[in-house]
């Protein structure tokens, strides 16, 4: 009897268990549950530490109606950020490729549901932006850092003045400024620091140093990178231009001191050497007149104009594979050969240049140099106090040899005799991409900026672009691959973004100004020496620089 008992016990208590599940099956058949969606949407997957990052996410409900009674959570790389559903997040914390999440919670239910992206906050001084190389009132060098941004949907910028001394606890570089050239230290964006470093020539104080363009502190400096611990004799350097193999060290007597690089991961290796110049024909090389190509990695090297030798020079960067009989393939640096151009053409001066002043170079792509196996140059020169541009496109280098070289158009006479002279101030700033809206080349005149207008009606191609209150010291030109942007610096510190927007060009020619032509102006900036678009990443010029 016990046993039949224990067995309808155990059956009645079956059944409760049943209806109950049953019951609780019957309840969500009622209340369905209402799923959500959760998308990050991000107009980048980077954003500067100190922005104000705002993000509006995308919830999408099963139901197609949305449920009432959320809560949010948002975080990143696993730290709380904020717990409003709209993010307004001040950023305060970096991370590369870090997740940023959303957990949405349907507090009826007790289902958190989630979305997630990736995010990189990095230094607010990477990004692409104008620096300007100042003297500060005690004639000591600085450097200003200006981000460009929108504000109210308009051009402005994020101004960091001193950026040395911020970075670097107060320490000053402390010598009078001379030059800033950037480079790369990691190929393509490849490598820890996709950076551009910036060169910083100057007398006195810490000398010449590379500083990071990350961090803002001093990678190396130039005397400790000669093979004997110091300057050659009587050498002051003016400025350094480093490539992908070769770097070169420039005084001011025009001499270039080489060194070439052991490894593209290694970039402070190997030392200058400080027994001899870089030479042609057995004499030193004049490089105070080089035209650093966006495209130097393609094109092999970069071309200098040699006063010594009155000719234009291939100063070559490359290393090559070349076929050695029984050892197959042998790769072979070419860094540092100096090569005379290939040329057929004698009815223009280029290949011997006596009796002309070669007052600029400049490399670009377009029109006059087509890119793609080749690289175009635009000089100007002047004879006879007649001024002249000269369009020229040299080969790429893949070698030994000498690379061709071709006139592209005949000589075009142009009016700078009344504004190019040796009373006066020139700076001059050729941009790029002749080809993509932009056949300008900007000079100016001591406080006046013209810009010469490739294709503008014949007569009437110069043109008085703006007239400052100041001599003009620094042109650059930059905001993207259509360089549709001046940076102008000026002896007293003001600093001017300008739009070379065809509108506002056409406006000018038309009205004699344009109230839109100012983008951006700040003062303050010290005695400026240089203007230079510096930009975040090689690859954002499909190469190194």
């Amino acid at each position: 009897m016990k046993r039949i008992k224990l067995k309808l016990a155990t059956a009645i208590f079956l059944g409760s268990l049943m209806s109950s599940c049953y019951e609780d099956k019957g309840n969500y058949d009622y209340e369905q549950m209402n799923d959500i969606t959760v998308e990050i949407p991000l107009e980048s997957s980077d954003c500067v530490l100190g922005d104000v990052l705002k993000i509006i996410p995308e919830l999408k409900f099963s139901t197609g109606k949305e449920t009432e009674n959320l809560t949010y959570l948002w975080t990143f790389d696993g730290q709380e950020i904020a717990t409003e559903r709209v993010l307004n997040w001040t950023v305060d914390k970096d991370g590369k490729y870090k997740d940023l999440r959303l957990a949405v919670k349907d507090q009826t239910t007790g289902v958190t549901y989630f979305g997630s992206a990736l995010l990189s906050v990095i230094s607010p001084y990477t990004t692409d932006g104008w620096v300007t190389l100042s003297a500060k009132e005690d004639g000591t060098s600085m450097l200003t850092y200006m981000r460009p941004t929108t504000k109210d949907q308009k051009y402005t910028c994020v101004v960091t003045k001193d950026v040395y001394g911020l970075s670097n606890g107060g320490a000053t570089l402390g010598g009078k400024p001379i030059f800033m050239s950037q480079h790369f230290v990691s190929p393509w964006g490849s490598g820890e620091d996709n950076t551009s470093w910036l060169w910083i020539t100057q007398q006195g104080g810490q000398g010449c140093v590379d500083v990071s363009g990350s961090s803002y502190q001093t990678e190396g400096y130039l005397p400790a990178m000669f093979i004997n611990g110091g300057y050659p004799q009587g050498f002051e350097p003016q400025r350094v231009y480093d490539m992908v193999y070769l770097s070169m060290a420039i005084g001011r007597n025009g001499e270039i001191y080489t060194r070439v690089k052991e490894s593209l991961n290694l970039f402070n290796s190997n030392y200058f050497l400080d027994d001899r110049v870089l030479l042609y024909n057995g004499q030193p090389i004049d490089g105070t007149m080089i035209a650093m190509t966006p495209e130097f990695y393609e094109h092999g090297g970069v071309l200098a104009y040699d006063k010594n030798s009155n000719r234009y020079l291939h100063i070559t960067d490359l290393k090559a594979s070349t076929l050695v009989i029984g050892s197959g393939m042998v790769d072979k640096y070419y860094s540092g050969n100096v090569l005379a151009l290939e040329t057929w053409d004698s009815s223009d001066p280029f290949d011997d240049m006596t009796g002309y002043t070669v007052h600029y170079i400049g490399a670009c792509v377009g029109p006059y140099g087509q890119g793609g196996g080749s690289i175009g140059y635009m000089s100007v020169i002047e004879k006879d106090s007649r001024f002249f541009i000269q369009h020229f496109e040299v080969d790429d280098c893949s070698g030994k040899y000498a690379p061709g070289a071709y006139i592209t158009t005949p000589l075009r006479e142009v009016p700078f005799a009344d504004i190019v002279n040796a009373s006066t101030k020139n700076v001059y700033a050729l941009c790029y991409y002749q080809n993509s809206g932009r056949p300008y080349l900007l000079l100016s005149s001591d406080n006046d900026l013209y810009l010469y207008y490739f294709n503008g009606d014949k007569g009437k191609q110069l043109i008085k672009f703006a007239t400052f209150d100041a001599p003009i010291t620094g042109i650059d030109t930059g905001g993207g691959a259509y360089e549709g942007h001046a940076g102008v610096g000026l002896e007293n510190g003001e600093f001017y973004v300008l739009d070379l927007s065809l509108s506002v060009l056409e406006e000018i020619i038309k009205e004699g100004d344009s109230e839109k032509k100012v983008l951006f102006k700040e003062e303050g900036l010290g005695k400026i020496v240089q203007v230079l678009y510096k930009r975040e990443r090689a690859r954002d010029y499909g190469s190194w620089d």
